[in-house]
């Protein structure tokens, strides 16, 4: 090889010392170095303004404390995921390595993928609604942060920034969450507490994770006193608003968290011998005592389920019940994600309309995280969740017992965050907030796993030095990724992001053209919540009918009817097992058919099916007795109202269906001996049954 050609070859490796050949090569060194700064920057500074998530919140949107959240937090995450894959694609450094964690999170969303094509419903599994925004849109998003975050911060110190990042929003979320208990109506956003949150356990459920991260950085800072003084006020700050806020699930895991590291503490990081092994008994004996609870918290009489069920009501055991008989009809994959409100009405109870049962009779949520997974992607998406948490502990085990990489706070206290956090949600479920916290999480721990073996760090900070430059020269994939983004972004998280901000101007539009237009164009933006959103403007359309009933124009009434029913119709079609649905249409054809005798037929179509699709619900048997009435066969109406009303005795609004069917029947004195059976159950009942002498009496007095 000549002398040239040799140079020629180092030069290339990257092997000749001295400055680049020519000023262009310097010019693409500085191009390369520019732009992975760039990329990283962003990754960095996405992930902080991801953090920001739970403060965003507009009254401008249908759904104000979801929908603006979820998707300024899918937006932010795709910002990060396609700034870190140009990076993975021109530089290998920035790919991710095999892990635990990396594994058992790609095999779940892997598994939620095979869910949502084998399930009822692929649409809804995806997309979700802007209720809770959890489908499979949203998972792929939060894995997508995950790689990102975990592979491309490298270093403990920008991890300590994140997590200060985070201390700094949950800092607002619990001081304001604190404020609005004491009664400062200026930041009093919800009704039902939360801040801008908007619901009081979701804000426990955040605060859990920012509780443990300021203990932990307090523990982890050695020098700054003002700092880690500053740190126990966040902490105690965040476990105040817990409190005060009534998140009675955070509060207690919280707690049995700090119990957690106590025990660890002792079993493993106390020298002396007896009370270490004190300590491993006592955690051997918690874990029994965690894993036996949750076992009786599912079987009935026994002092944990009857406990529960005094806190809660028996509805949630009654939705619970619910669950298991789905899941045992599709055991393996599930029903698909965000498919619940489906299944739920199959096996309704009747008892969900009464007080002892809370009254809920519709839920998409068992409000309970094994119940939830299980009949949302099945037993093998179940084992694949668990088995998350089982990498993640197993990770955190290895660095400080084994590798020795990492001091026994990181160990004992993110084992905590992950065992209250599980625990937590046998009680509750998970919004926004919650999963971003989780994936950040995750992607910690991927990075622990990713940190190669290089000595003993001991108690002290560690990180992997940044590794050299290897950009190609070639520009297609950097072309193709910018375009795959930009397309991502505008189906995903624009068009969604417009038709929640329509739904209200919808809504809004005060005449008929204005409004079915509007309902269109909102249903043309994007398919997210499309059974959700379409449900909404059927609600809105027959709420105007039925108040204007006898003085709008006929043509009027049908035209505004017909249009919610189309929409109807084609949602019936994406979805034929919706009972929501095919009770909607019902019920839409009812009101139809007192200007337009014709639909009573189709009315008492629909109306049947609701039957099938549930037959222990007593909404089927009043909408079927209704159209009954419309085609004057008040026998069989009359007997549908008292076959709901068997359905449990304790529902009120039975007894009044069944007095009114009776009373247009034209037997009085059967809807008098109804009321009469009503208020007999329930003397308070006195007052809704006008048809009782005493009721006007008591209605006069209290007057």
């Amino acid at each position: 090889m000549g002398k040239q050609s040799r140079l020629k070859k180092e030069r290339k490796l990257g092997l000749q010392a001295g400055p680049p050949a020519s000023l262009r090569e310097q010019a693409r060194l500085r191009s390369v170095r520019g732009g992975e700064k760039l990329l990283t920057g962003i990754v960095f500074w996405g992930a902080c303004l991801a953090l920001f998530t739970p403060l965003i919140y507009s009254s401008k949107y249908y759904f104000p404390f979801v929908g603006p959240k979820s998707l300024y937090f899918m937006v932010f995450c795709q910002i990060v995921f396609f700034s870190w894959l140009i990076l993975a694609l021109y530089n290998k450094q920035y790919r991710p390595r095999k892990n635990a964690v990396l594994l058992a999170f790609g095999l779940f969303i892997f598994l939620m993928i095979v869910s949502t094509l084998s399930g009822v419903d692929p649409s809804r599994s995806f997309w979700s609604k802007f209720e809770r925004m959890s489908g499979l849109l949203m998972w792929f998003n939060m894995f997508g942060l995950f790689l990102a975050v975990s592979s491309t911060l490298k270093t403990f110190e920008l991890w300590k920034r994140i997590f200060y990042a985070s201390l700094g929003v949950s800092f607002i979320v619990s001081l304001c969450g604190i404020l609005e208990e004491l009664g400062v109506k200026a930041i009093t956003i919800s009704d039902r507490g939360g801040f801008t949150l908007g619901n009081t356990s979701f804000l426990g459920s955040y605060l859990l994770f920012n509780f443990f991260l300021a203990i932990y950085l307090l523990l982890q800072e050695k020098k700054n006193l003002f700092l880690r003084i500053g740190l126990g006020i966040l902490a105690l700050l965040n476990i105040i608003a817990i409190y005060l806020q009534g998140a009675r699930a955070a509060l207690g895991v919280s707690v049995a968290g700090l119990l957690l590291v106590g025990v660890l503490y002792v079993a493993f990081k106390v020298k002396n011998k007896v009370f270490s092994l004190i300590g491993k008994v006592a955690l051997v004996a918690g874990c029994l005592g965690v894993i036996t609870s949750i076992v009786l918290l599912y079987l009935p009489n026994n002092p944990v389920h009857d406990l529960f069920g005094k806190m809660a009501t028996e509805g949630r055991f009654a939705n619970w019940a619910i669950a298991e008989q789905g899941f045992l009809d599709r055991p393996f994959f599930g029903w698909g994600p965000e498919t619940y409100d489906i299944l739920f009405p199959k096996y309704f109870n009747p008892c969900l309309f009464t007080t002892r049962c809370g009254g809920e009779f519709w839920f998409d949520r068992t409000h309970n995280i094994i119940l939830d997974t299980l009949v949302a992607v099945g037993a093998f998406g179940f084992l694949a969740y668990l088995t998350i948490f089982f990498s993640f502990i197993w990770i955190l085990r290895k660095k400080y017992f084994k590798e020795q990489q990492i001091d026994f706070w990181t160990f004992a206290i993110f084992t905590a965050i992950l065992v209250a956090y599980f625990i937590q949600n046998l009680t509750v479920f998970d919004m926004v907030g919650s999963l971003m916290m989780f994936t950040f999480m995750l992607a910690f721990a991927a990075f622990l796993a990713m940190q190669s073996v290089e000595g003993r760090t001991g108690e002290k900070s560690y990180f992997t030095p940044r590794a050299k430059l290897s950009f190609a020269k070639s520009k297609w994939p950097l072309g193709i990724t910018l375009f795959i983004g930009l397309l991502c972004f505008y189906y995903f998280a624009y068009k969604p992001w417009q038709l929640d901000k329509n739904i209200i101007i919808a809504m809004q539009a005060q005449y008929q053209n204005e409004r079915l237009n509007a309902y269109q164009k909102a249903l043309d933006i994007s398919p997210l919540g499309k059974y959700q959103v379409s449900d909404f403007f059927a609600d809105n359309s027959h709420a105007l009918v039925q108040n204007n009933i006898n003085t709008a124009n006929k043509e009027d009434i049908i035209r505004e009817l017909e249009f919610v029913i189309n929409i109807e119709d084609q949602r019936k079609k994406d979805s034929p097992l919706d009972y929501r649905i095919t009770l909607k249409l019902a019920q839409l054809y009812n009101t139809l058919a007192l200007v337009d005798s014709s639909k009573i037929a189709t009315a008492e179509l629909y109306g049947q099916e609701a039957m099938q699709q549930s037959p222990s619900n007593q909404q089927s048997y009043w909408v079927l007795a209704q159209t009954k009435l419309y085609s004057q066969d008040f026998q069989a109406a009359n007997e549908l109202a008292q076959q709901a009303l068997d359905l449990d005795p304790g529902v009120l609004r039975s007894y009044q269906v069944a007095s009114q069917v009776a009373s247009l029947s034209g037997d009085q004195d059967r809807a008098l001996e109804i009321a009469k059976q009503a208020v007999a159950f329930n003397s308070d009942w006195l007052k809704e049954f006008s048809i009782l002498p005493q009721a006007t009496t008591t209605a006069t007095t209290t007057e």
